[in-house]
């Protein structure tokens, strides 16, 4: 499986890096494991006092940089957060980061202190190969708990398999059909840095750290990789 960047999305982003983390043979059944509880509100409480308001969460340089990359491709990021930032406006405003399961949880808790959007897949529902792309517009999309499909806007950011779009302005709404479920075994994560304001050791350490806490809780085994688009525009995606 390869993962690749539309020559559109490279010229309207050339500083774009990807990184991911895929992981086999977890198990993320169950209930919250104590550590893992512990350790978000730990995480949340820590970044409350990095972050005591949403001025301070609008003014850091990351939250910046992907609300940039939402306007330059046509949508507003006041109406449609990027993912990281949505919930971190949600913790900032006192609430928990709510419960979903092992790994998915793990890597929200890393959300907290990298304030990067991640997102990613079963592998076991992917088809084909994917692709980071512009939508022309019209393509059938499904939303994690929508009960309706949509239509992709034309010119939006995309990540798709060769069968569907899998994500709505590029993290705004993953899809309902390949979500990281209970059931999931196998499954891919991304991260991205639009623009030079992101370190790539932070995009690295990202998804190692991530990896390790699925591995903790949800056991399995991790590979991660990076796509750097200084290097080309497509990558092998890791098989651990």
């Amino acid at each position: 499986m390869h993962l690749s960047v539309s020559e559109e999305m490279a010229q309207r982003f050339p500083d774009l890096r990807i990184s991911f983390v895929a992981v086999r043979g977890m198990d993320n059944t169950g209930n919250p494991p104590e550590g893992l509880e512990a350790e978000l509100r730990a995480a949340e409480a820590d970044f409350r006092g990095r972050v005591p308001d949403l001025a301070a969460l609008a003014a850091d340089a990351r939250i910046v940089a992907w609300q940039d990359a939402y306007q330059r491709f046509g949508v507003n990021p006041k109406k449609f957060r990027p993912s990281a930032e949505a919930l971190l406006r949600r913790v900032v405003n006192g609430h928990p980061v709510p419960w979903i399961s092992r790994a998915v949880n793990a890597y929200l808790l890393q959300e907290l202190f990298f304030l990067l959007p991640v997102g990613g897949y079963d592998l076991g529902r992917l088809q084909g190969d994917l692709r980071l792309r512009l939508s022309p517009g019209d393509e059938p999309f499904t939303g994690i708990g929508s009960p309706e499909p949509e239509a992709t806007s034309p010119g939006e950011v995309v990540y798709a398999d060769d069968a569907r779009v899998l994500t709505r302005r590029w993290n705004f709404r993953d899809c309902d059909f390949a979500k990281v479920e209970t059931t999931s075994r196998d499954i891919i994560l991304f991260a991205e840095a639009p623009s030079s304001a992101v370190k790539t050791e932070d995009l690295l350490r990202l998804v190692e750290q991530i990896g390790g806490k699925i591995r903790e809780h949800c056991g399995g085994t991790t590979a991660t990789g990076l796509l750097d688009l200084k290097q080309g525009r497509e990558v092998e995606l890791p098989t651990p």
